[in-house]
């Protein structure tokens, strides 16, 4: 299973879970990030930073290591 960082651009991804246990899932599952959502990667910016995803109809920014504990099918 692939993790949400990995996607390549403008790739299309279904959320199967999320690995984290801290406050940060609860900050991702009210932008709207939970298991079964479908996700479009838009943007990867360099040096580690912050992703830029598609959901539903709106664009959120993500950590890199927000995304990595996000795992897609």
């Amino acid at each position: 299973m692939k993790n949400l960082y990995e996607l390549h651009i403008n790739t299309i991804g279904k959320i199967k879970s999320l690995n984290t246990k801290n406050e940060s899932s609860l900050r991702l599952s009210e932008m709207g990030l939970i298991p079964g959502s479908i996700v479009r990667m838009v943007k990867r910016n360099p040096f580690g930073g912050p992703v830029q995803l598609k959901l539903n109809d709106y664009y959120i920014a993500i950590r890199k290591e927000d995304a990595q504990m996000i795992f897609v099918e």
